[in-house]
């Protein structure tokens, strides 16, 4: 192949991709706020624009909540956008962080591109771009996708290191692993799986290959490269985990907080499934006569890249080692995701990114394996349909059925209906004289009251509580707003002086909630509709 044509090659490859990237963003960008907030995201986000974005403040706590990164990459947007407090944000501020690096992840196969190929690379980054668990999870304001960048941001530098070894590809890498760190505790399921797949791939290399020359691809590696991989690593971890130099003890806690993951491990969870769950999810879910939903396209391709990457012979495929390492990392990532009793549906991503990466791989040798052209026209015709009805579901996951049920990666979501409330709220205050000063009480028993505290972000006086306070003159009996669990609403309403209206609202499927609003507020209100 001559010079001129390898150039074209390139840059046709990097056309490809950024095409992927375009469907990617097209798919994530779109009315951000049209999904009302998950609790799990409304608890970020008051971490993020309440704590962080209106006193500068953040301590890690490595009991409850994950590693700080998606709380500091809010911060430019808010900045940008907002008036630097918590109310003057909205579901964009913080959504735009999980959507950028879940379309940006499509780059990253950029680097791989001379083992895989043009066209697997495309095909990786098309079904990365349309995957609906893919594109559901990007617009959702949790840690999830940018561990998954970060881990295998690493991987792609790793390659590009033993490609050509350089200081920049090794502090890349060093970054990439401190930040998936700094993202998310479970990153050390990754890192495990990076040193599971190279041993197997060595393993299987002497085995399919004979002599064990692979370790010669590790002879590249210098020991002040890897030093200084070792030293971008763990300082942009320690930047992180101290809150900028703020708060050390968050550097230690960052350790002992695998204590606590290892009791949550060993102790039963609401969360625990079976092994098989995220497979049956992604394989095939129908909750209702319609719609259903299926990755089932990248399971098999995915399938077929595995075994292609472990039945070739050296001599056949170039790059084969990355390959083999990447159907070990896959192999691996999805039998630790699914012995885990811990689940729940974001984690898949974990191992269905590298899956769709050997779909590529599969995709195309499916093609190429193809004599007749006829015949390669005619699969890949196939393939791109197939592709296409992953994008249509993608898009009724996101758009039609981002808060139903019958959306297998719904969980535990909140009701549409909280746009009800949140319009309510804003009328009520509307009419009040104390405006967003009124004081609003929220009483749950159980405290499962998220995500309430985003959608009474624009009230400047809230209060919580779990029981009812024995005294007549608690401030929960005077608030002229009172958002009360169904459970206790009866009790309450015998305790409240004067006269309230109530009505119900829905805060997740078979949670209701309660609302009182005093009557004069509600009587100004009406007032307002009869005009």
């Amino acid at each position: 192949m001559t010079n001129t044509t390898v150039q074209e090659s390139s840059r046709a490859g990097l056309a490809l991709v950024l095409i992927a990237l375009a469907v990617a963003l097209a798919f994530r960008v779109p009315d951000l706020k049209l999904k009302p907030f998950h609790g799990d995201e409304a608890n970020q986000a008051y971490k993020a624009g309440k704590i962080l974005l209106e006193t500068g403040v953040y301590t890690y706590d490595p009991i409850e909540h994950h590693g700080p990164t998606i709380y500091y990459l809010a911060l430019p947007a808010a900045w940008l956008t907002t008036d630097g407090t918590f109310a003057g944000t909205v579901e964009a501020t913080y959504r735009i962080v999980p959507v950028l690096f879940g379309a940006v992840i499509v780059l990253l196969l950029l680097p791989l591109r001379t083992a895989l190929g043009n066209r697997a690379t495309f095909i990786a980054a098309l079904l990365t771009a349309t995957s609906p668990a893919m594109v559901y999870y990007s617009r959702y304001y949790i840690q999830e996708m940018l561990l998954v960048f970060f881990a295998f941001g690493a991987i792609a530098a790793g390659w590009r290191y033993t490609q050509r070894p350089s200081l920049s590809a090794a502090i890349a890498g060093g970054l990439c692993i401190g930040l998936a760190h700094a993202s998310k505790e479970t990153c050390v399921l990754a890192f495990a799986s990076y040193v599971g797949a190279g041993m197997c791939t060595v393993g299987w290399s002497r085995l399919r290959d004979g002599k064990g020359d692979t370790r010669a691809d590790l002879n590249c590696i210098r020991a002040r490269h890897a030093a200084l991989c070792a030293i971008a690593a763990a300082s942009v971890s320690v930047l992180f985990f101290s809150s900028f130099f703020t708060h050390w003890r968050g550097v230690l806690d960052s350790v002992l907080t695998y204590a606590n993951y290892t009791n949550k491990a060993g102790s039963p969870h609401i969360h625990d499934k079976p092994w098989h769950y995220y497979l049956q999810m992604l394989l095939f879910t129908r909750n209702a006569p319609y719609p259903w939903f299926s990755e089932a396209l990248i399971l098999a391709l995915g399938a077929l890249g595995i075994r292609v990457a472990l039945s070739a012979k050296r001599s056949h495929t170039p790059h084969a080692n990355l390959l083999r390492f990447l159907a070990f990392y896959t192999l691996g990532m999805t039998a630790v995701y699914s012995i885990i009793p811990y689940k729940t549906p974001w984690c898949a991503l974990n191992f269905l990114q590298p899956l769709i990466v050997m779909a590529g791989v599969g995709a195309d040798a499916l093609i190429r394996g193809l004599r007749l052209r006829a015949w390669r026209v005619g699969v890949s015709t196939l393939l791109a349909l197939l592709a296409g009805q992953l994008a249509w579901q993608a898009y009724l996951a996101c758009y039609v059925y981002h808060s139903d049920v019958r959306n297998p990666y719904v969980y535990g979501h909140t009701s549409s209906a909280i746009k009800r409330l949140e319009e309510r709220l804003d009328q009520i205050a509307a009419v009040s004289p104390e405006g967003y000063d009124t004081l609003a009480g929220v009483l749950s028993p159980t405290r499962d009251y998220w995500p309430l505290p985003w959608y009474l972000r624009k009230f400047d006086r809230v209060g919580f509580w779990d029981t009812l306070p024995p005294e007549a003159g608690a401030p929960i009996y005077s608030a002229p707003i009172v958002i009360a669990s169904s459970s206790i609403a009866r009790e309450l309403n015998a305790k409240l002086p004067g006269d309230y209206h109530s009505e119900m609202h829905a805060l997740r499927p078979g949670v209701l909630l309660t609302v009182f609003i005093r009557t004069d507020l509600w009587e100004a209100f009406m007032a307002t509709r009869v005009r």
